[in-house]
Formats: C-alpha cells, sequence, structure tokens
C-alpha cells in the first residue's frame, strides 16, 4: 500500500459522513449525527487544536404506508381496487423532507474531540381532505426552522499514534430542545376554509425533548485498502411527552393524545475499499437500521408516537482533494416495520375489556408512511493544528 493513512483517511470519512440517522417519514426518526470529528489529509483523527467544518444535506420522499411490515397499498390511486372493500382510498400522506446540518469539529488532544452541529429542517406533508373513499383534493402543509441542535465529545480508546490497523471510538452527547414542536400551519377544512392547527409530529423541527446520546464508532484493516467498519446510537429521550397537544382526549386514553419526546437509535456496519493510486475516491457497501422504539429506555410512557424502523442497504462513494472532501450516500430501504405502540395497546386493551368473545377480540396497530431511499450529500474542511509526521508505509 503507498499511502496508509490517505486509506485509513478515506475510511473514516466514508464511516462518519454517513453515520446520520434522517426521518423517513411518518416514524419520525430525527435527523442525528453529521458530525464529522476525526477527518484529515493525513490521520484519522483529529489532531490537537484542529477544526474541521462542514455541512450535510439529506433529502427523502415518504408515500407507501405500512400497518407493520404489510404494505397498504389502497393508500395509492392505483385502479386496482386494492382495499378491503374493494376500493382504493388515494389519502396516501406524503411527506417530503430537506436537512441541512452545519457541524464544528475540534481537537481538544489527539483523542478527545468536541462536536456541534446546528439543523434546520424544511418539510412539507401532502395529504387530502377526506380519509375515507378516494379524494383527490389534496393539499399541502409546512414545518420548517431551527431544528434541535447537538453537542458531543468523543474519545479514541486506544491512542491514535500507535492504533493504525483498528481503533474504536467512544462518544457522548447532549440534544438540546431547540427546534420548535408545536408549529402552525393552515390546514384545509371541509367547507373550503383553512384553520391554522398544530403539524403532525413526523414533520415538526424538534421533539421538545431534552436528550443524552451513547455512540461507538470503530473499524479494522482487512487487507491493503479494505476495511470493516461499525458505528451505532442511540438517543435517550427522558420526557415522557413534548406537552402538544395531537387531537382531544378520548375516554380511557387520556395521555395518549400528546405527542411524546421519544428514544431513537441507529445502526450501520459494512465495507469499504480506497481505490486508485492516489487513493482519493473511496467506495462503500453497508447495511444500515434506524427507528423509534415503542417504550423509552428511561422516563413514562404515555404518549402518542409512531414506532417503527427501516433496514437499508447504502451504498455511498467520498471523493477527497486536499482539504476539501465531498460524499454521497443513497440508503435503500428494504424492510420497513411500523411496530405497534404503547398508544395502540392500550387503545387495544379498552376495547377488548368490553368484549366478552374471545373470537372477536381486536387487534389495533397504526400505520405509518415511509421512504424507498434518502440521499445524503456531505462536505467538510479541516484546517489549523501542527501537521502529522509521515509515517512509513504498512505492508
Amino acid at each position: 500500500m503507498k499511502n496508509f493513512y490517505y486509506s485509513l483517511y478515506s475510511f473514516l470519512l466514508l464511516l462518519t459522513l454517513s453515520f446520520q440517522a434522517s426521518a423517513q417519514g411518518c416514524v419520525a426518526v430525527r435527523q442525528m449525527g453529521g458530525i464529522n470529528p476525526m477527518l484529515g489529509s493525513s490521520s484519522y483523527n483529529l489532531q490537537k487544536n484542529q477544526f474541521q467544518v462542514g455541512a450535510s444535506y439529506r433529502y427523502f420522499h415518504s408515500w407507501r404506508h405500512f400497518v407493520g411490515k404489510e404494505e397498504q397499498p389502497q393508500r395509492q390511486i392505483t385502479g386496482g381496487g386494492h382495499g378491503p372493500d374493494g376500493k382504493d382510498r388515494g389519502n396516501a400522506v406524503n411527506i417530503y423532507s430537506h436537512a441541512l446540518d452545519f457541524n464544528v469539529s475540534y481537537g481538544l488532544t489527539s483523542r478527545i474531540q468536541l462536536n456541534a452541529s446546528i439543523p434546520y429542517v424544511h418539510n412539507e406533508r401532502s395529504q387530502v381532505l377526506k380519509s375515507t373513499i378516494i379524494d383527490t383534493t389534496r393539499y399541502s402543509v409546512y414545518a420548517k426552522g431551527l431544528g434541535d441542535i447537538r453537542l458531543s465529545a468523543n474519545y479514541w480508546v486506544i491512542d491514535p499514534a500507535k492504533a493504525h490497523h483498528g481503533n474504536l471510538m467512544i462518544g457522548l452527547g447532549v440534544k438540546l430542545p431547540t427546534g420548535k414542536h408545536n408549529v402552525m400551519d393552515d390546514a384545509l377544512q371541509a367547507n373550503g376554509s383553512k384553520l391554522s392547527v398544530v403539524m403532525d409530529q413526523a414533520i415538526q423541527p424538534g421533539d421538545g425533548g431534552l436528550g443524552v446520546s451513547l455512540e461507538f464508532q470503530g473499524f479494522r484493516q482487512l487487507a491493503s485498502n479494505i476495511y470493516a467498519f461499525a458505528n451505532a446510537y442511540y438517543l435517550l429521550n427522558p420526557r415522557e411527552s413534548n406537552g402538544t397537544f395531537k387531537s382531544a382526549p378520548e375516554k380511557g386514553l387520556e395521555g395518549y393524545n400528546v405527542y411524546a419526546s421519544p428514544d431513537q437509535y441507529f445502526a450501520r456496519a459494512g465495507f469499504m475499499a480506497a481505490l486508485g493510486k492516489a487513493q482519493k475516491l473511496t467506495v462503500s457497501l453497508a447495511g444500515r437500521m434506524e427507528g423509534i422504539p415503542a417504550y423509552d429506555l428511561l422516563g413514562g410512557q404515555r404518549a402518542y408516537r409512531r414506532p417503527g424502523y427501516v433496514v437499508a442497504i447504502e451504498p455511498g462513494v467520498t471523493f477527497r482533494t486536499g482539504q476539501h472532501t465531498f460524499s454521497l450516500f443513497v440508503p435503500y430501504n428494504f424492510i420497513k416495520n411500523r411496530i405497534q405502540s404503547a398508544a395502540d395497546i392500550a387503545s387495544q386493551d379498552l376495547q377488548n375489556s368490553k368484549i366478552t368473545d374471545e373470537t372477536k377480540k381486536v387487534h389495533v396497530q397504526g400505520d405509518a408512511a415511509f421512504a424507498d431511499y434518502s440521499i445524503s450529500l456531505s462536505y467538510s474542511f479541516r484546517f489549523g493544528g501542527k501537521k502529522v509526521p509521515h509515517l512509513p508505509v504498512l505492508k
């Protein structure tokens, strides 16, 4: 290998720039990550007093509805009569999400990096006036603005000066409730008028909770220019709800009409290879999973959320030139699952408590719209600090 550090650098760029999850539709996974604390032109970690600045843009369009893993094709206008009554509904909810993160990282030492990420979101929710038999009176509502700012510190377990073939990084962070969770917009009414109402939690810029994040990233060199890697993230949101009312309370289900401040998670693992003589181009293939659990690890559970997850295959490409780095990742979601929520179970139990015939017991499980894929573009620039001495080429 002619330049070990360039290869390793490209690998970790690929690893960290793609360490982000974004909302996948009605399952409101907030954008996380986008922080890139360990990039450089000649090493995988930030050196003492080095800075890195950059931006990450993500886009998706969700429109396919699922209950569990079963798709609801009747929500589309297909003319195929897919509904239980032989009719198409045509009332699919479409969400178009744009998220832009501005990221800054600083090397406190060669093993400790401090990070800040400031997100801005612009979300559109397209829906029909009615939700019964097909109705093409479709309109859009919007929620945009500053999202939840994230601050974190990362630590390399092994001194990077000694760890040339693999390392593990652990991180601890805080998510601030800076994004609005009660944005309102004008919704079309049946009589043709418009009424200002609270937007659905899926497009709100923030979730209203003060969260704590745990993360890790690791890599291992397998061959000359081939690496295996893995990274994971979990956000604990102890706050039960953010106080924003979804609807009027239903007797016996009080509390489930208020939006939750849910936990969220993300995991990713795969392989990458640096290409070409200069190894400025890097390609990768990874599997990833992200979602919202039905129950938080800490705090109360009596609030409304749409829990679920997606599993994706993620191809990626990264190009480096000097101190500038560009990357593109396009994860494709091949599994989409809207799992049963605490609110679903509470409603199910309430209904079944009134039914004496066991054969007529009901199962309650809401649906959610998911995206087929998302697009992530990133750019970063690194400056300051001392230059890293060139180490011998590894054989």
